[in-house]
């Protein structure tokens, strides 16, 4: 009867260790807490490892694609892992087994000074989550909780020993800042010398402008009036027409290269309208192209208003009649080129464009 007693005794023992298995506390075993750096500052990446003994198989109800080897990779994004004052940002959170030895090692960077404490959690419920793919739920395989020893997070200005504040700092300098720098000041030193010197020589560069832009003017006034001059000559006009075209023409290039009027000059005056304006400056050449282009004025002339007159009938007749006679157009246009290329010369003597 008392081997009967004894043996209830015992089942009764047993039940209760079994049922004290699944309340266990990782506080009651043997734990050791190691922390990474040992003194941690704000924005370290730091590392927290609980090492702890126990009988219990933690990788029996974890997802097997989390196990690697004798390493179980827990979900850090669970509550239990969260921190409500955002004081730290847990990046990952591993069990290694190594015979009844478990090593909880979680991986954070606090971001806040003082003392951080997490609360303990079950580490079943981590491991296996909310509940297990055939229904079973963290409470099936019991409670194991992990209670981390609080730690201290120093702040930065203890990390340098700096006490109050520094000074500004000076601007930090790209590499090769200092190339740009002094480019740009001797550029700018380059561009007011010359800033400076073209206020200084103002005069003489509007002269040479106004210089260059009159040479031009003429240049194209010259090419102008002859290319005017060859359609003209392939024109299919009477005399008439002809002689006044060539006066418009003739005229209208007078104008521009002497800057008067010769609208209204008639032929005997053409030459003192051009003395007149060129101060009798003229050099020889220029002045026997003056003498050729009074003659053509005068003969055309004779062409546009002696047209029908009692002149125009007297003999000899080739001297005498208002036409143009075989040839005389073209050679009329030729000695105009001439003059024109003679007019726009430079004077020998005076070295310059009258």
């Amino acid at each position: 009867m008392k081997r009967f007693f004894s043996l209830i005794f015992c089942l009764a023992l047993s039940c209760t260790a079994l049922f004290a298995q699944s309340s266990l506390n990782a506080a009651d075993d043997f734990v050791q807490q190691i922390l990474f750096p040992k003194i941690v500052y704000v924005g370290d990446q730091t590392e927290l490892q609980f090492t702890f003994n126990s009988p219990v198989d933690f990788f029996a109800p974890a997802d097997p694609a989390h196990i690697n080897g004798d390493t179980l990779y827990i979900d850090p994004s669970q509550p239990e892992f969260f921190s409500a004052d955002e004081s730290f940002t847990v990046k990952q959170v591993a069990l290694y087994r190594n015979g009844m030895s478990y090593t909880l090692q979680v991986s954070f960077i606090p971001w806040k000074p003082g003392v951080i404490d997490i609360p303990s959690f079950n580490l079943n419920a981590c491991i296996i989550g909310s509940k297990t793919e055939d229904g079973q739920t963290p409470e099936t395989f019991g409670e194991y909780r992990i209670d981390l020893q609080p730690f201290t997070v120093e702040s930065l200005s203890q990390k340098s020993g700096d006490l109050s504040l520094r000074p500004p700092s000076p601007p930090i300098l790209l590499p090769g800042t200092n190339y740009v720098l002094w480019t740009v000041i001797i550029a700018g030193i380059i561009f007011l010398f010359l800033i400076t010197f073209l206020l200084a020589r103002i005069r003489v560069i509007q002269e040479f402008y106004y210089t260059i832009r009159e040479k031009l003017g003429l240049m194209r006034n010259s090419h102008v009036t002859r290319r005017k001059l060859k359609r003209l000559l392939d024109s299919q006009t009477d005399d008439v027409d002809f002689a006044s075209s060539w006066q418009r023409i003739v005229r209208s290039y007078l104008e521009y290269r002497f800057g008067c009027p010769f609208g209204s000059v008639t032929a005997s005056h053409v030459a003192g309208v051009i003395n007149n304006a060129t101060g009798n400056m003229l050099s020889d050449n220029q002045e026997s192209s003056v003498m050729d282009l009074v003659s053509l004025f005068t003969r055309t002339d004779y062409i546009v208003f002696a047209q029908g007159s009692i002149d125009s009938r007297l003999d000899p007749p080739q001297e005498h009649e208002a036409a143009f006679a075989e040839g005389e157009r073209m050679e009329i246009i030729k000695i105009t080129d001439r003059c024109i290329v003679g007019l726009e010369a430079v004077n020998e003597e005076t070295g310059v464009t009258v």
